[in-house]
Formats: structure tokens, C-alpha cells, sequence
């Protein structure tokens, strides 16, 4: 087996220091950036479709969840829980991997989780199957 290669923070990024000036410009640089789209309707079009295809991967919970056309009274009687733990569950930016787990399966998914790094392939990770 050969060694691994760990990253290393060759610039010292945690060492950098910024100035008030560099603050404020990276601060309005959101805002010069969807100027400059305004003046370019081909980079706009190409910027849209891009968000466009960002949103159609992303879901939160809830979406994935109406997307099955499931309530959430049926999906907390299959998780034997109440409603509103469902919505609250929905809502939580934290949580367990195995009550993510649960949800999607109680909405006929299986849950998929995989790992990039920069110098290989995709890895999946397996979550409590060991």
C-alpha cells in the first residue's frame, strides 16, 4: 500500500492577515458581480443555468418529501413520531446521520453519502453498515 498525502497549508492561510480595505471590497464584491451580469446577457443566461441546475440537485427535507407526495403525518407514522417532531425534524440544519436515515427511508430513498477529495476518486461511506 502506498503512503497517503495529506494536504498541508502551504500558503499559511491561518496566518494571513486582511486589511479594512480588502473587507470592504470582498464585502460589495456580491454586489459588483450581479452588476456585471446586468451588462452581460450571455454570462446572465449561463450564470441562471447554472443556479437553475444547482437547485434542481439541492433539496432540503421537506422538498424531498413533497416530492414524494407524502405528508407529514404519514412520513411521522412511519418514523413512529408526531407530526410536528417531522416538522421540526424538517427544519434542523443538524442532525444524526442515522435519523437522516431513517427520514429518507421512511420516503422510499436510501441514503448515499460520498467523499471527494482533491487527489482521488469519490469515495462512499458506508454509515452503519459495517
Amino acid at each position: 500500500m502506498s503512503p497517503r498525502h495529506l494536504p498541508t497549508d502551504d500558503a499559511k492561510a491561518a496566518e494571513a492577515t486582511i486589511t479594512d480595505e480588502e473587507w470592504a471590497q470582498a464585502e460589495t464584491a456580491h454586489e459588483r458581480f450581479k452588476a456585471l451580469l446586468e451588462t452581460k446577457p450571455r454570462a446572465k443566461a449561463r450564470y441562471d443555468a447554472v443556479l437553475a441546475e444547482i437547485n434542481r440537485r439541492q433539496a432540503t427535507l421537506r422538498r424531498l418529501r413533497e416530492a414524494r407526495a407524502l405528508t407529514q403525518s404519514t412520513v411521522a407514522e412511519l418514523l413512529d413520531m408526531d407530526q410536528s417532531e417531522v416538522s421540526r425534524l424538517e427544519r434542523r440544519s443538524d442532525m444524526l446521520l442515522s435519523t437522516l436515515k431513517r427520514f429518507v427511508q421512511a420516503t422510499g430513498g436510501e441514503l448515499h453519502i460520498v467523499i471527494q477529495y482533491p487527489d482521488g476518486g469519490p469515495v462512499e461511506l458506508l454509515v452503519g453498515d459495517e
